[in-house]
């Protein structure tokens, strides 16, 4: 059956030509993410804009109009969006209700011996996705050092990582956060320290034999406390 809810905006990262959206609803406090019901599943910039043209933003609550639940294997939270519908801006949160929803898993997923070359502890093997449950965490950590490399096919873009300490383990996963990697890609090569931080993990769809662990969202302590503010513009 159709229903609205508000999300707290967590997610919008970038997904094959379109975006992934995720949020915590605020009735439920359970994490949702509309969904298209194409193949690829992205959501398109024309789903996803408010009234006013605005692109949805980390911490804003977020009004959407889903038409069903559409669980994909351990991806539980998708819900397909209803294409005809706006999304409505109806205000922002910040620091301390990010603190409200955090979660303290004590792994992420599955850590194995199986990294990628540049990663750690950045993938699951299908083999296991018996043990998987869902996509989605939102954990907070001390530190992440942002690391920018050059990828192995000199043609594309270079490539940003986020390292942090998550629960006794050490983590290096690919940022798929859409204005984090245009920032950093833009610094150069090198690596970046920032502090305090929430992030967004995701644990995406199978590819070749795997499925791979993102930092979809960063949001620092340091730029949320200064930025947040109250009110609605979609």
């Amino acid at each position: 059956m159709p229903t609205t809810k508000e999300l707290v905006c967590l997610a919008n990262s970038r997904k094959h030509n379109g975006r992934c959206i995720a949020g915590i609803d605020i009735q439920s406090n359970l994490w949702v993410r509309p969904v298209s019901s194409r193949p690829g599943h992205e959501v398109s910039e024309a789903e996803r804009r408010y009234r006013n043209g605005a692109e949805p933003r980390i911490l804003d609550v977020v009004s959407v109009r889903l038409l069903r639940p559409k669980r994909f294997g351990f991806q539980t939270e998708n819900w397909i969006l209803d294409p005809g519908s706006q999304w409505e801006k109806r205000g922002r949160v910040g620091w301390d209700d990010l603190r409200r929803l955090e979660q303290r898993p004590k792994h992420l997923w599955v850590n194995s011996e199986d990294s990628t070359r540049k990663g750690l502890n950045d993938r699951v093997a299908v083999e296991q996705e018996f043990a998987l449950l869902n996509s989605l965490k939102l954990i907070r950590v001390k530190a992440v050092t942002v690391e920018v490399d050059r990828p192995y096919d000199a043609n594309r873009d270079l490539e940003v990582r986020a390292k942090f300490r998550h629960a006794g383990a050490t983590y290096i996963l690919k940022v798929t956060d859409a204005v984090y990697e245009e920032r950093f890609r833009a610094l150069g090569v090198g690596s970046y320290e920032l502090s305090e931080s929430f992030l967004t993990v995701s644990l995406g769809e199978e590819f070749k034999g795997h499925f791979y662990k993102m930092v979809a969202a960063i949001i620092e302590r340091r730029t949320t406390e200064r930025t947040t503010e109250p009110g609605s513009d979609g």
